[in-house]
């Protein structure tokens, strides 16, 4: 076809451009540019260059014998090369890539034979004689960006419809490239951004390690496809942004050929590290360039279906491979995260996508969740409430919901709450267990977390029960912290229900701004259990996965250096104690506050007290407890100031208590328990077991309050305050 000019081909040719030149310069002024006005002709196997199978003759011994490139020392594309790129790149151990494919015509108009098979939906066909470029380089100093040219890589649809590939390694001087006759491992010096040196192995494929990605059940291209195209490219010879699929329509590249109006419509993966699209959609995204390739039906890896365009409930990848806030039992994360012999994929890496597993853990992580499900109004709506606020658009999408025992959802609407929607369903009956399944649905996060899909929520149908009269809503304390030992340990009990939502605070960069002199400047917030097993760690609250309910909670730090424990922890009718210590980053000291809140509103279990232990000082060093009672009745409580009865060396000797109220009047104060309110304090089997220390007793109406700790004479040591919430 590309030696013989057909008569009416050639008469098309001629009359072609005449006939549409009025209707092209008027559509210019309504349409925005394509990215490129035509390509150039080209033939096969890069105008013959390249052998039409392996073994048909010598492949060129360098790169600029293949044609590929004009100019080689610039890397400037011979005519006929369209540079492209893909939304979700295959990690190549943080290689730059450029890309570009040769794709055989003499001119337009085109053949079949002559464009790429278009599917919406799947993997593109393309010509024999294909022939497809890329070029790799990579940051060798991160303090100056420069880059060393590393290899260059053609993949060339044979006449048979399969592919062989070859690697031309870049020379030093970056003159030309030299074949490979095999795979080779580089040691490469990095200079790091803080200017030390590390050592990156580069890993050159062999011909036989090019088809193991690019293999039949692949269809062997692996990027070129309408998810992967669907998106922005700067092209470099007109310096214009298209979408790429538009532009390859535009050159007639697409056949058939698509209505310009379509590409909205049309699937687009992108990249991992695009954080304005949600985390499941990023992450899709990643497994499919780099995993699809071989787990697919029929391909290599069996187990699961990596296809982006594979729904995510026919995948195989939830609660299998990818397994509900369980990183350890996540095999996709596991050997994703590894280079041992375990790693995947299995070839040419030598790092981890460091970006990718953060979002992979973001994922698994799954913090939107159903928080509970009662009856609104009547038995056939319900209130579901969230941990996060919800994304309208896919909250109140009736499907994204479906009840067991044939129960039907209708409708879903907001509720005047950004937490909670109201579901229509077909009546349920008061009193029985009922289970909800969602789906799709969204958080309002920049990059939105979804909710886990199919993840059922159990419930029993039933109206809400009331608020308690009364509850402690929050309870803090400021102390300074030392170092080693010295780290502020609080304490707390959850009692009644199950579970307790709450959220602990680490604060300490932002006290400075109250005027609180020396405060710690990077706080660190550890959580145990009774048993003394670590629950929680967290240094920096932005870094936590459930970073939008933190916000969502209206009770996100100022600074991000302040640390927040966000979660939900077992509860009973006994009550369960925990255990947060506060300490400096790297040992470092100064003025912190540890808060504990109620997230339940009332509802379900209470915290009963806080108890903190920390170092009291002179002046602004004493320690300060703090509590809010919320609800419509008053709250009785207890407080203690401890010192002489702690296990602990350099104690305070003789606690002092103060408790103020929220305009800092005195209420009351106290030295020794014993001096006052002796036998009420008794009667609460509260009491301190030293007469040196100190205890008030008090009814309070709902407001906030402040106790302080001080040591009698200006003493100072280790000492405890306490806030006791009684029923």
């Amino acid at each position: 076809m590309f030696t013989m000019v057909k008569s009416r081909k050639y008469v098309q040719r001629l009359f072609c451009p005449l006939l549409m030149a009025t209707a092209l310069t008027s559509a210019a002024s309504a349409q925005a540019p394509y990215g490129l006005d035509s390509r150039a002709p080209i033939g096969p196997y890069l105008n013959n260059t390249m052998p039409p199978y392996d073994g048909a003759f010598p492949f060129p011994a360098v790169l600029s014998a293949t044609g590929a490139f004009s100019d080689v020392a610039n890397v400037v594309p011979t005519a006929g090369l369209i540079p492209f790129s893909v939304n979700s790149p295959l990690w190549s151990d943080a290689a730059l890539k450029q890309r570009w494919m040769a794709v055989p015509n003499d001119g337009a108009p085109y053949g079949s034979e002559e464009q790429i098979g278009f599917v919406a939906i799947g993997d593109y066909t393309f010509p024999n004689g294909t022939v497809f470029v890329k070029e790799f380089d990579l940051v060798v100093n991160e303090q100056t960006q420069e880059k060393k040219r590393l290899e260059t890589r053609l993949l060339v649809r044979d006449e048979n419809g399969a592919v062989y590939g070859v690697t031309y390694k870049w020379r030093d001087d970056n003159s030309d490239a030299d074949l490979l006759p095999d795979g080779l491992n580089e040691e490469i010096p990095i200079i790091t951004a803080t200017g030390e040196t590390r050592i990156q192995t580069w890993s050159y494929p062999s011909r036989a390690e090019c088809l193991f990605c690019h293999n039949p059940p692949a269809n062997y291209v692996l990027g070129p496809k309408t998810h992967q195209l669907n998106g922005n490219f700067t092209y470099p010879s007109t310096g214009r942004t298209d979408n790429q699929l538009r532009t390859f329509n535009h050159l007639g590249m697409l056949n058939p050929s698509l209505d310009e109006a379509e590409i909205p419509t049309l699937l687009q993966s992108v990249a991992v590290t695009d954080t304005t699209h949600p985390i499941q959609h990023r992450m899709r995204s990643w497994i499919d360039s780099n995993c699809s390739q071989c787990h697919r039906p029929g391909g290599f890896g069996p187990g699961y279906d990596a296809r982006f365009y594979t729904p995510l409930a026919d995948q195989n990848l939830i609660n299998t491979y990818v397994q509900f806030r369980d990183i350890p039992g996540s095999l996709l994360y596991q050997r994703d995260n590894a280079l041992d012999a375990t790693k995947m994929p299995p070839l040419a890496k030598n790092m981890v996508h460091e970006a990718a597993m953060d979002v992979l853990r973001q994922w698994i992580a799954s913090p939107l969740e159903v928080l509970s499900v009662y009856f609104y109004q009547d038995n056939s709506h319900l209130a579901v409430r969230f941990n996060s606020h919800v994304n309208p658009a896919t909250a109140t999408v009736a499907s994204n919901y479906s009840l067991d025992q044939n129960q039907v959802v209708t409708e879903a609407v907001m509720s005047s709450e950004p937490d909670t929607v109201i579901l229509t369903s077909s009546p349920l009956v008061e009193g029985f267990p009922y289970s909800l399944s969602t789906r799709d649905i969204q958080d309002t996060a920049p990059s939105a977390n979804t909710v886990w899909l199919d993840r059922a929520t159990p419930f029993v149908a039933q109206f809400a029960p009331a608020p308690v009269t009364h509850w402690l809503a929050n309870l803090s304390t400021r102390v300074e912290i030392g170092s080693g030992d010295d780290a502020s340990i609080a304490g707390f009990i959850t009692r009644g229900g199950e579970t307790k939502r709450m959220l602990i605070r680490g604060l300490g960069a932002s006290l400075g701004s109250s005027g609180v002199a020396n405060a710690l400047a990077d706080p660190v917030l550890e959580l145990y259990d009774d048993a003394g097993v670590l629950l929680a760690i967290n240094g920096n609250w932005q870094e936590n996965a459930n970073q939008q309910e933190i916000i969502d909670s209206g009770l996100a730090p100022v600074s991000e250096d302040e640390s927040v424990i966000l979660l939900r922890v077992p509860s009973d009718d006994v009550g369960i104690p925990y255990t947060a210590v506060l300490r400096g980053a790297n040992g470092t000291t100064g003025v912190g506050l540890i808060e504990v809140y109620d997230l339940d509103f009332g509802v379900g279990p209470n915290i009963q007290n806080i108890s903190t232990r920390g170092r009291v000082n002179l002046g602004e060093g004493v320690l300060i407890g703090g509590t809010i009672v919320l609800g419509s009745n008053s709250q009785e409580v207890i407080v203690r100031a401890l010192g002489p009865s702690l296990p602990v060396a350099g104690i305070l000797a003789d606690p002092v208590l103060e408790l103020y109220d929220e305009n800092g009047a005195l209420l009351r104060s106290n030295d020794n328990w014993r001096s006052d309110q002796e036998a009420e304090i008794e009667a609460t089997m509260l009491q301190p077991t030293d007469d040196s220390e100190a205890a008030i007793l008090a009814t309070l109406l709902p407001a906030p309050y402040t106790a302080v700790v001080r040591g009698a004479n200006d003493t100072v040591g280790v000492g405890l305050v306490e806030i006791y919430g009684l029923d």
